[in-house]
């Protein structure tokens, strides 16, 4: 399966074969197939007018040096697949070292790390998990690991139906920018992902946007098409180049999961044609949410409120009404692999300051006490901090669906948008944080989330977040089917924004801080009444 098909037709008919001496018979059989042969030396191999028009690599497995496949594919295969060609390693049937030819050729692509194909169960179990995509079935490009028993035209059978993606274009002028406009130079495999994505085009302008906490790079993007209706304000696309199986997760949530169930207007859609992967990076290409900002940006403006709201009934309505109820576990269970480990270093002498007494061990044995049920359980963003969720003319859009999960509690998305707008709705205010805690303590002084509080005075630096706190727990509390849940799921959400591991050096690990607080508040209030608090 591949990640997209650029064009249709194959534009690719190069193919290379080596430890394979053919017969003339098999060297008619590439003839009869349309395929031609290529040099296979691999300074032919690597050199990029060759790489342009090779479809595929076929290498045969010495028998007598078996190992050697590890010295035959580190060089070449990684290339090869960022150039969105095909590699097919042929297993040798008899070996002359102890193990099966096929064992060392899986341990090979599991040392030089390359996303594999063909493999049973038990093979796929053998490789570290961040090669193992979509259950073992990755999209291509790969490395197809072929049997023995299957001879030339047998492979050129399966090369015949999965032909190699469209070339790079050598012609396409990038220029590339930082946040601040200064000009940048990207790595070697990021410029071929963009020249595979944008063969059609003659020139392309990016410029970097801030960096997320998800290590890939994004970009706003301007292509200039080299044939058809030219002009001098081509659309704006959003690109993101990062690690292959961050990449490729997200494309599948994307492709897979979310788009068949949000309006069209309310997530970008990916430009699938421009969307591929290489050796060990991917791109991900589509629409561009123009005149668009962050929720947390928007609250400041007094459209935060308004569209949180839209947030809940519109954009999230069908994975609302599709959510059924789960009787056998609790909520902290649904949850339980998000509960972080540690605290990070430089943010622990923060929080002890601002009044917290206890460690995550004493927070998690609060927590394991809400067992409520039922629990009502579905599809969940996962991922719903304040930059996640766009505002647009009162509309709230969602992108990054990379952290999307399935049979999780919905209540836990509505404990995160509010976890986000503490973290991160905050982070331009002036006043001290031992000021910004006064100032909205109250809101996480009881057991009652959905109780209506009084109104934060408008004229208090705060009341944005007031505003948007009613709201979120408005549309939450349908969301909890017993009681403590909203609370509970509140404090995990503000207990991993406290734990995540970036050092932002600025206001926001402050923040980070005050949400551990807030969450060892919130669950000593909840269970005030049970037996006694961890001292």
């Amino acid at each position: 399966m591949a990640i997209r098909e650029f064009s249709a037709g194959r534009e690719r008919r190069g193919i290379v074969c080596i430890g394979w001496e053919l017969t003339d018979a098999e060297r008619k059989l590439l003839q009869d197939r349309e395929f031609k042969l290529l040099p296979s030396t691999l300074a032919k191999v690597l050199d990029p007018e060759q790489l342009v028009i090779t479809d595929s690599i076929i290498i045969a497995q010495d028998p007598d040096k078996p190992a050697r496949i590890l010295q035959e594919l580190e060089p070449l295969a990684p290339t090869l697949l960022d150039y969105d060609c095909r590699v097919y390693v042929r297993v040798a049937s008899n070996t002359t070292l102890q193990g099966s030819g096929r064992t060392i050729v899986v341990n090979a692509l599991s040392t030089i790390g390359l996303p594999v194909a063909g493999l049973s169960p038990q093979e796929l179990q053998m490789m570290p998990s961040t090669l193992r995509e979509r259950d073992g079935n990755p999209l291509a490009p790969f490395v197809y690991v072929c049997g023995a028993a299957l001879d030339l035209n047998g492979i050129l059978q399966i090369v015949q139906y999965n032909p190699g993606g469209q070339r790079p274009s050598t012609d396409l002028r990038i220029h590339v920018f930082d946040p601040d406009g200064q000009g940048i130079k990207l790595s070697t495999v990021k410029e071929i992902l963009l020249r595979r994505a944008f063969a059609d085009c003659q020139e392309m302008r990016l410029h970097q946007l801030p960096a997320g906490l998800s290590g890939v790079m994004v970009f706003r993007a301007h292509a200039n098409p080299a044939a058809g209706l030219h002009s001098d304000w081509p659309m704006a696309y959003l690109v993101k180049i990062g690690d292959r199986k961050k990449i490729a997760t997200e494309y599948e949530k994307y492709q897979e999961h979310a788009l068949l169930y949000i309006p069209f207007e309310l997530a970008p859609r990916l430009i699938l044609a421009r969307c591929g992967l290489g050796a060990r990076e991917g791109i991900i290409v589509g629409d561009f949410i123009d005149q668009s900002e962050p929720l947390w940006r928007a609250a400041h403006n007094d459209r935060g409120a308004r569209a949180v709201g839209h947030l809940f009934t519109r954009t999230l309505r069908a994975w609302r009404h599709a959510a059924l109820p789960d009787i056998g576990r609790t909520l902290p269970e649904a949850l339980a692999d998000l509960f972080p480990e540690t605290i990070p270093s430089h943010r622990e002498p923060l929080i002890r300051p601002l009044g917290a007494k206890l460690n995550l061990i004493q927070l998690r044995e609060l927590l394991s006490r809400c067992d409520s049920k039922p629990v009502l359980t579905g599809t969940i963003h996962g991922d719903l901090n304040a930059g996640n969720v766009l505002v647009r003319n009162g509309e709230a859009i969602l992108i990054d669906f990379e952290q999307l999960k399935e049979g999780r509690p919905l209540v836990y998305d509505a404990a995160s948008v509010e976890a986000a707008l503490l973290v991160e709705g905050f982070q331009k205010d002036s006043r001290d944080i031992h000021t910004i805690l006064k100032s909205i303590e109250s809101l996480y002084a009881t057991r009652d989330f959905f109780e209506l509080k009084k109104p934060c005075h408008p004229s208090d630096d705060s009341a944005w977040f007031y505003d948007c706190v009613h709201e979120v727990r408005i549309h939450a509390g349908p969301l909890q089917l017993g009681p403590n849940q909203y609370g509970t799921a509140l404090a995990l959400a503000l207990i991993k924004k406290s734990c995540n591991p970036y050092q932002f050096n600025d206001k926001r690990d402050q923040l980070r801080a005050l949400a551990y607080v807030l969450a060892e508040r919130i669950l000593r209030v909840m269970h005030s009444r049970d037996d006694e608090v961890p001292k």
